[in-house]
């Protein structure tokens, strides 16, 4: 009775804090709705913006209604429109899943190397992403059929494997692989833009022309895939960058039409994007590629030659080979150093030191959240020796200053929101833009970085960039983007601002091309930057006083950022295949130069008619009123916007001693309900076992989850659980069980993670304990469970890697039962520390270790802990890698080791991954193949008998599988040997081969 009241009164003490964990639920959600598009979002002060977030959208979606057939059995799902502030850089994001939804990112978007050209950031998104929403969710009768027989467009969920068939039976077109869908909304992009967008950018032009200058490989359709999404610098952005090309070269050779006809869903499509592929072109995909291979070693050779027949300017190499993405460098004129951010494939991140006289790199410090082509923006104060930098670059920024007298970061400050930082060394502040809600503003931080200083904000919409300041402190430059592309230099008079006088100087204006990296000359009487006027980004420089532009380099591959270090010395970045170079050049007027011919044009050239009419509007959009939807903005609310989502058959697993395996089948049905944001969702299963040897109370099953924000509420009758089918390890449990869950996780410093929660739960009528299968429950009924833990992780990997490759990982468990009127509760701690090996690319090294303890009585099951095996099921859902985890024993059966209290410690040796290339077929193909070697020692010890020492060692292979682009999978084959103390109930020695293959 004493127990029950304290279990009692530990469910009450939960309710009365149930207030201090909902405080992530008191945001306020708000929401415009109309015909066409429900439009989501959090922060009343940006209703102003939603007119003409509208007005965007509908131009996007009127745009592709005009080119895709709309077939009489197609009609658009208005989509969910999610306009969010969480990250300093624009991008948008699209799933049709199970309902369509657009995420928009307002922040302006990274202007870094002008990668990605483009006019006003909304109208260029709605036009990107509503692509993807055509590609996607357009259907045909077949997949009409299946959408209608589930409810919904099916989520694929890894509890529930069978949910990744259904899935791709309502959105086949969802399973294509990346470069499919980035290659053909880079390319409407391009032309609904009236010609601006990848499809024409000197970037992308610049990546092929230097792998045909280094006679290095372009990559197959597979091996883009698997390789050069992974391993490449430029890692995931190679999707953009193939895809965009090959539907170039499509339209090229083959013709607009036979383009929209590949990627269209109509009535006679081919479900799979290669059928249909081979079906429109009468060849399969493979061979085309190969064809698009030769093609562009032609096109960039005569590139090639054109720039050559004038001579190329010369520059001589700091470093001796490319550094992969690189920021901007900065110079101290005294030292001779050049200070810069780096992400290196194979290395992390890192803020890094360049001799200039010997080419010497020195890592000061490693950068926390680089971005992919601009890792970071850097600062160099030359008064104080501080190098100051961003962090946390693909969320919200914070500020990092290093000091280099002291060699270590002296200040950190978190969510600053500033970027294209400048340091007046004249002045002794720094200067910035700061970004929020899709607005910018200059702002100023004195030498300490304690007070932050608006000076001057721009509109909503327009965005700036690449920030410098004249050496004499008089003049602040930038770089502001135009509607339509334009590019414009201003220049800010430092004075005036004082003065509260606020009008920028307009430098130049280019309208057909880029104006990047513009930096003041020593003597601050020009500009020196970039740009692909000649469609190759070549160094230029202003005339502030004549604003004369001047052409510097006649480059082969592409020069960027240039800064003067002595007079008429430049320093500049040169791009090569495996990324950036830093490189000195004269500063030398060219007056010679020819431009190229880009990709885009060559496909313009052959459907000029065709593509000049994709971006004209037929008719008129209806007026937007300001009002109309100001006044219509209401608030969220999550549980009265929940809808039925769908439901679908399921086959799962339950124990059963007389079955095979000791599990039988279970058929079911799953049914969904959930909001369109996600922020709350339920899942109802129920089930039946027609061939279980269990009673007939123990043949009809159902499991409820209820997930609301950071809550979870979870009911079962006979819980139940796929992977249970293929053991050996299994969750299914008789009898019932209902608790209540509260996980929270907080991600928002880039690579540090913190999760803390806890878990109240009642079983009744069971058979093994919740947590070990093994271990049988006879003589209680009914037992409660209450858990409290929390974890704190940096964990980081370097471009290529296939894990966590360096960091640390603790933990903090506290688990209790409640059974037979009697509390057993029980302690745990976890602590992982890896490390980055020097020796060879993407090796770690990790030591992991774990110890526990029980409170309760050791003669009674509840009051002990135990250990053994790999712990992977044949098939899981879980991390492969489960011989990490604190009670795995490999060697040893599941649950064979008992322990009162344990310690055990692994070391462990992951080797580096060996990426395929080229191998396998287009709807099933092999990443990586990966190996690690690892030793265990376990101390356990229980009362009456001294401590006992286990050991283990063994070796797993994993390699990665990817079925149908999406569906990653892992197979994993492990062996370990168990050496085992005198009298040990399995033997003193004992094998394990695992087998498994994870799923999702």
């Amino acid at each position: 009775m004493y127990n029950q009241s304290m279990f009692k009164r530990i469910v009450l003490l939960i309710l009365i804090l149930l207030p201090m964990f909902t405080q992530g639920q008191n945001q306020t959600y708000f929401q415009y709705r109309t015909d066409e598009a429900t439009l989501v979002f959090f922060d009343k002060n940006l209703s102003r913006y939603m007119p003409h977030m509208m007005r965007n959208f509908q131009l996007g979606k009127a745009l592709h209604q005009q080119i895709w057939t709309t077939d009489s059995v197609y009609q658009p799902e208005p989509p969910l429109l999610l306009l969010t502030d969480w990250e300093d850089d624009g991008n948008g994001g699209v799933t049709p899943l199970p309902r369509s939804l657009i995420q928009i990112g307002m922040a302006p978007f990274n202007m870094s190397y002008y990668v990605a050209p483009s006019g006003e950031r909304y109208r260029q998104l709605f036009k990107h992403e509503y692509t993807h929403t055509v590609m996607t969710d357009k259907y045909n009768l077949r997949d009409k059929h299946w959408r209608s027989l589930f409810g919904t467009k099916v989520c694929t969920d890894n509890t529930q494997p069978i949910s990744a068939l259904w899935s791709y039976l309502c959105v086949p077109r969802w399973y294509a692989p990346r470069w499919y869908h980035e290659g053909i909304a880079c390319f409407m992009e391009t032309w609904l833009g009236g010609g601006l967008g990848r499809a024409l950018g000197g970037y992308d032009e610049m990546y092929f022309r230097s792998i045909i200058a280094d006679n290095e490989k372009l990559f197959s359709v597979v091996g883009l895939e698997t390789e050069g999404s992974t391993m490449d610098f430029q890692v995931g952005a190679n999707a953009y960058l193939y895809g965009t090309r090959f539907v170039n070269y499509l339209t090229k050779n083959y013709g607009y039409d036979k383009l929209i006809a590949f990627y269209n869903r109509t009535a006679d499509s081919r479900t799979f994007f290669g059928s249909q592929f081979k079906k429109i072109y009468g060849q399969s995909l493979r061979k085309v590629w190969d064809d698009w291979k030769l093609d562009e070693q032609r096109h960039q050779q005569a590139n090639l030659a054109t720039i050559r027949q004038y001579p190329v300017t010369p520059t001589t190499p700091v470093t001796p080979k490319p550094l992969g993405s690189v920021a901007p460098l900065v110079y101290d004129s005294v030292s001779n150093k050049a200070y810069t951010a780096l992400n290196t494939p194979g290395k992390l991140a890192q803020i890094a030191e360049i001799d200039m006289a010997t080419g010497e790199l020195r890592k000061l410090h490693n950068l926390n959240g680089p971005t992919l082509y601009d890792p970071a923006f850097v600062a160099l104060d030359t008064r104080h020796q501080r190098v100051i930098y961003t962090t946390n670059n693909g969320k919200w920024r914070g500020l990092e200053v290093y000091d280099l007298q002291q060699n270590r970061v002296v200040k950190r400050k978190k969510f600053q929101r500033i970027n294209n930082i400048v340091y007046d060394n004249t002045h002794d502040c720094l200067y910035g833009l700061l970004s929020n809600a899709g607005t910018q503003t200059v702002v100023r931080l004195d030498s300490d970085l304690e007070n932050t200083e608006p000076i001057y904000a721009f509109p909503f919409g327009v965005s700036v960039f690449d920030v410098d300041v004249s050496h004499d402190g008089t003049w602040l430059s930038m770089t502001r983007q135009g509607n339509n592309g334009e590019h414009t230099l201003l220049l800010f008079n430092l004075q005036e601002f004082e003065q509260a006088i606020y009008k920028p100087v307009e430098l130049v204006t280019w309208r057909d091309a880029n104006l990047g990296q513009f930096r003041f000359s020593l003597d601050d009487q020009y500009l020196v930057g970039s740009s692909y006027y000649t469609g190759v980004s070549n160094l230029w420089q202003i005339n502030i006083a004549t604003r004369q532009m001047e052409m510097l380099t006649n480059a082969s591959i592409g020069m960027f950022a240039p800064i003067e270090i002595q007079p008429g010395r430049l320093l500049a970045l040169q791009f090569e295949r495996d990324g950036m170079r830093p490189v000195t050049l004269d500063r030398q007027v060219v007056t010679d130069a020819n431009a190229i011919k880009l990709y885009g044009q060559a496909a313009y050239e052959q459907n000029r008619e065709a593509l000049e009419q994709v971006g004209l509007l037929h008719d008129s959009l209806p007026r937007i009123e300001f009002g109309d939807v100001y006044n219509h903005i209401t608030p969220y609310h999550v549980l009265k916007e929940m809808r039925f989502a769908g439901a679908y058959p399921t086959i799962s697993g339950f124990t059963d001693a007389d079955s095979w395996n000791h599990v039988t089948p279970v058929l079911g049905y799953r049914l969904a309900v959930n909001d369109p944001v996600g922020l709350s969702s339920i899942r109802l299963s129920l089930g039946v076992s027609p061939w279980s040897h269990n009673p007939w109370k123990n043949r009809l099953h159902a499991d409820l989850e209820w997930q609301y924000y950071f809550w979870k509420l979870r009911a079962a009758w006979n819980h139940t659980d796929f992977y249970d089918l293929f053991g050996p390890r299994r969750t299914s449990r008789k009898g019932y069980n209902v608790g209540i869950q509260y996980d929270y996780s907080n991600n928002l410093i880039a690579p540090y993670t913190r999760e803390w929660g806890f878990s109240v739960d009642a079983y009744g009528d069971m058979d093994a304990l919740p947590m070990y299968q093994e271990i049988a429950v006879n003589d209680v009924k009914s037992l409660q469970t209450a858990a409290l833990y929390g974890k704190v992780s940096k964990l980081r990997k370097s471009l290529g890697g296939v894990m966590d490759e360096q960091g640390y990982q603790l933990s903090i468990n506290g688990y209790g039962y409640l059974a037979g009127g009697t509390f057993y509760p029980s302690i745990e701690g976890t602590g992982d520390f890896g490390t980055l090996l020097p020796f060879d690319r993407n090796t770690s090294f990790w030591l992991r270790t774990a110890a526990g303890h029980n409170f309760g009585d050791a003669q009674s099951v509840f009051g002990n802990t135990y250990l053994g095996g790999f712990r992977n099921n044949r098939v899981d859902n879980r991390d492969a890698f489960q011989y990490r985890t604190a009670l795995a024993m490999p060697g040893a059966d599941i649950d064979a080791i008992q322990a009162h209290s344990y310690a055990k410690a692994t070391a462990e040796l992951n080797l580096r991954p060996i990426r395929m290339n080229n191998f396998g077929a287009l709807f099933c193909y092999p990443t990586w193949i990966q190996c690690s070697l690892f030793g265990t020692g376990l101390s356990a010890w229980n009362p009456g008998t001294k401590h006992q020492m286990y050991y283990s060692t063994g070796i797993q292979l994993s390699t990665e599988l990817v079925f149908v682009n999406y569906l990653k999978t892992t197979l994993s084959v492990g062996f370990g040997h168990l050496f085992a103390p005198e009298g040990f109930a399995g033997g003193r020695h004992g094998n394990e081969l695992m087998i498994s293959l994870k799923l999702l």
